[in-house]
């Protein structure tokens, strides 16, 4: 079998296009792409931090 590899830093830029997507449609683009890598390093935080307690069990 070969290990899984871990992409979890993937998320970041992901939420920041997701952001991004919806300035362009909202014409607030700036705005929108802060706010889509903010909650991008947040989610990613907190899926790293949940990850490391079950792998410690």
């Amino acid at each position: 079998m070969t290990k899984k590899k871990n992409n979890l830093i993937l998320i970041i830029p992901g939420f920041l296009l997701m952001g991004t997507a919806v300035g362009i449609q909202t014409k607030d683009l700036f705005k929108q792409m802060i706010i889509g890598l903010i909650v991008g390093v947040i989610v990613y935080f907190f899926l790293k931090n949940r990850n490391n307690k079950i792998k410690n069990k």
